[in-house]
């Protein structure tokens, strides 16, 4: 697929449900690539009017956004995340008996540390699936785009993307993932994504040049 004459700056399609990070990518990202042109969209199909016949060099999509699917979401009572937070391994049984542990210590010290981890991982999941939050959202906008557009690269820019997220995203087909920085208020995640904003554009470029039907 050609771009269309007169198109004159490579495009990002940038696709994501949030206003905050919509807001983000033009405030902070944005002025780091005058050059380049950035179409944003919450869904596909917008995307899809708002380039018109013009085609993107890349498409930049959020993955975890509200799933249609569920139909009653909710969010978990503070009294049941406490019953099960209490299930999570602690801290105290990470380092209980590491002192006198025989064997590879540092693997049996790593290994108790993850399953710290994979708990609030697991619940963290559990959360988000009653929310109407997951990654069929950004999956389904990644099938649309290949689709619509097979010859344009997609990658991924998410924040609260997990392991499992990125063996889905890449057996899915995408061309890359970044993580989006993020602090611990608003301002701070401003700051820092404007901070990331010269690194993000170079690995995107790069990306897009790899493209043989990139001009």
């Amino acid at each position: 697929m050609n771009r269309s004459k007169g198109q004159m700056k490579s495009i990002i399609c940038f696709i994501d449900d949030s206003v905050f990070e919509h807001d983000l990518v033009q405030s902070e990202i944005g002025p780091s690539a005058p050059d380049l042109e950035f179409v944003q969209a919450y869904t596909f199909e917008e995307a899809r009017k708002a380039l018109g016949k013009k085609v993107p060099a890349l498409f930049l999509l959020d993955l975890w956004g509200k799933d249609e699917d569920v139909v009653k979401p909710y969010l978990s009572p503070k009294e049941e995340l406490k019953t099960k937070i209490e299930k999570i391994p602690s801290l105290d049984q990470v380092y209980e008996g590491l002192d006198d542990f025989e064997g590879d210590v540092a693997n049996e010290y790593l290994k108790r540390l993850f399953a710290v981890v994979d708990g609030w991982r697991s619940l963290f999941e559990e959360v988000c699936a009653r929310i109407g939050q997951n990654r069929k959202y950004g999956l389904r906008n990644l099938r649309k785009a290949r689709e619509s557009y097979s010859i344009v690269p997609a990658v991924f820019y998410t924040r609260k993307s997990l392991i499992s997220d990125a063996v889905a995203i890449f057996k899915a087909g995408a061309d890359g993932l970044f993580i989006k920085p993020t602090g611990s208020s608003d301002a701070e995640t401003r700051r820092l994504t404007r901070d990331y904003a010269p690194q993000l554009i170079t690995e995107l470029r790069k990306i897009m040049a790899s493209n043989p039907n990139h001009p």
